[in-house]
């Protein structure tokens, strides 16, 4: 008799851990680390049409290998919890600029690869226009390179210049012109070089603009002053 109560209590003892250990079907999709994508994003790239889809049933075990080829996600993991709940964690790829090419507009990261064509979703970004070239995961060349690291540099040493600029645009005969925003919309010609130097006159001229509540349309900073219409 004994010996049949300690069977019964370890089969018990099994069921009840096995009861524990078996994760519920899955009922919920919890997406986990978005910052521009949306769960609807996902479920459109996944094939997932979210009004008739049924939890139970759904096919997920490939999704982290198929997730992880989105120009958006830069790592990726799909976990199912105990209490039948689908967790999708999402690490974002983060743009830096926008790059506007003929009739196309890329959202590029700081190592320049392509994150987006025509469906800008990040907020405030500068665009950075010109003729270069492109790949078909990345914006190509040392004239872009050159520009996003004269432009970081400009960011980091005038973090208010961001709010301000609204585009860097490369000319076709050479020179480079900045569109701003703010605190008034203007054109602004820089010559046919893009370095910090420019950046902080630019940066001091606004600076006595808006001191002194003078707007423009025009601010000319290729001679040794600037000059302001």
């Amino acid at each position: 008799m004994p010996a049949a109560l300690f069977v019964s209590g370890l089969i018990a003892l099994v069921l009840i851990f096995h009861w524990a250990k078996t994760p519920k079907p899955v009922q919920k999709l919890v997406f986990e680390g978005l910052v521009v994508l949306k769960p609807a994003d996902l479920m459109q790239f996944l094939d997932v049409n979210p009004e008739q889809f049924d939890p139970e049933k759904l096919e997920w075990k490939d999704w982290e290998k198929k997730l992880i080829t989105h120009t958006r996600i830069r790592k990726v993991r799909v976990s199912r919890d105990r209490e039948g709940f689908l967790v999708i964690t999402l690490q974002e790829k983060v743009a830096e600029f926008v790059v506007h090419v003929g009739d196309m507009l890329y959202e590029i990261d700081e190592k320049r690869d392509i994150i987006s064509q025509n469906q800008v979703l990040a907020d405030n970004l500068i665009v950075i226009s010109g003729n270069f070239p492109v790949s078909s995961h990345q914006i190509l060349g040392t004239q872009i390179e050159d520009v996003t690291k004269e432009m970081r540099q400009t960011v980091s040493a005038y973090p208010a210049l961001k709010t301000r600029i609204s585009e860097v645009s490369l000319e076709q005969d050479g020179d480079i012109v900045v569109y701003l925003k703010s605190p008034f919309r203007a054109k602004v010609f820089l010559g046919d070089k893009l370095d910090l130097f420019r950046m902080r006159k630019l940066y001091a001229s606004l600076a006595y603009l808006e001191t002194e509540n003078i707007s423009a349309s025009i601010i000319d900073l290729r001679g040794e002053d600037a000059v302001y219409h």
